[in-house]
This record gives structure tokens, C-alpha cells and sequence, in this order.
């Protein structure tokens, strides 16, 4: 978690005060702690192959194309979420917010939830694809220092509104329903395999 925070800043300092070759290693040197933490985590052979191929691509691509290490992550990760949160709400799927809403209600969800746990799903969604056209537009339009600062800082603060917003709001219209804190709210998350209930 502290890595995920750490890696946008970084990027974007390094984009404003470092040489220009440093934001591709900042980035690459970022994926392959992450890579090397999972591998630690999940001690399987098939994964340390994984983790120790994604090293090997990442390296290679700080020294062949390290524009794609700078521009790719934000739009490829905002993206790939859109479209994890838009899939949910495909007839017959459990939003993803619903399953949260489940886990913090202890059981299902009555009606009023249930719809404002779908809503905040797909403001998810429309969030994180307006972020990666917006990455992709500033990377092809804009100074760099103009995309670094959207994608590494005003983006985060976007997410950190909605997912802030949402519990105060919540807290409100639902005030008779129990609700666990922000602290609790983020434990739910973390500790939720959300890409293995898909």
C-alpha cells in the first residue's frame, strides 16, 4: 500500500526535478518491488516465474522504450478497472460496490442499498475511463509536466474524493443503517479477493 502511494509522487518529481531518463526507472523500479513483494507473498514456483519475467520486460523496457513505462500505466490500469467495474453490471452480476455494501451490512442488501451500491458502481466506472482518456489525451496533447501532474496527482485526489464523498454522503442518507468506519471500509477492501469472485 505504501509503495502504491509512494510510486505517483516519485514519478512526478521525478518528472519535474530529475534527469530525463529517471521517470521510466522510477516506474520500472516501482512494478518490480510490487512484482518481487508478490512473489515473496505467494511463494509458488509458477509465480516467482511471473514476477521474475515481469522484471525481465520491465528492465528491457527501460532500456528499449521507456515512453511506454511512462505513458501506459495510467490509462492501461484506469482502463483495465472501468472495465472490471462496468463487467459487474452486466445483467446477472454482483456489483462491486454490492459486495462491499454485503460485508459491511453483515448479509444482503435491502433495496435502497442495493441501488445506491450500484450507482456508486458505475461512478467507478465512468471515474476510472474518464481518467484513462483523459491520461491518453494529455500524454498525445499536453507537457509532460502537465500530464504528470493529472495522472500522478490530481487523479489520485479524484479517487480519494469519490471513495471519501460517497462514505460521508452514505453516513447521511443511510444514517439508519450501521456503517463501519473509513478505517474499516479500506480493511473490506484490502482484504476482499475482488478479481477472484468475478
Amino acid at each position: 500500500m505504501l509503495l502504491a502511494c509512494a510510486w505517483p509522487l516519485c514519478l512526478h518529481a521525478a518528472i519535474l526535478f530529475a534527469a530525463p531518463g529517471w521517470p521510466a526507472r522510477v516506474t520500472a523500479a516501482t512494478l518490480a518491488m510490487g512484482a518481487l513483494l508478490w512473489a515473496i507473498a505467494d511463494p509458488r514456483l509458477a509465480t516467482a516465474m511471473i514476477a521474475g519475467t515481469a522484471i525481465a520486460l520491465l528492465t528491457a523496457a527501460v532500456l528499449l522504450a521507456p515512453q511506454i513505462l511512462l505513458f501506459a500505466p495510467p490509462v492501461a490500469i484506469n482502463a483495465a478497472l472501468a472495465a472490471f467495474f462496468g463487467a459487474s453490471l452486466r445483467p446477472g452480476r454482483e456489483p462491486v460496490i454490492s459486495l462491499f455494501a454485503r460485508l459491511e451490512q453483515g448479509g444482503s442488501l435491502p433495496p435502497d442499498l442495493a441501488r445506491h451500491a450500484r450507482t456508486v458502481t458505475w461512478l467507478w466506472t465512468l471515474l476510472l475511463a474518464g481518467m484513462a482518456v483523459t491520461a491518453l489525451a494529455l500524454a498525445a496533447l499536453a507537457p509532460l509536466d502537465v500530464w504528470s501532474l493529472f495522472a500522478n496527482v490530481v487523479a489520485y485526489v479524484l479517487i480519494a474524493a469519490l471513495f471519501v464523498g460517497e462514505y460521508l454522503y452514505r453516513r447521511v442518507r443511510f444514517r439508519h443503517y450501521r456503517h463501519a468506519s473509513l478505517a474499516g471500509l479500506l480493511r473490506n477492501v484490502r482484504s476482499t479477493n475482488l478479481f477472484a469472485r468475478r
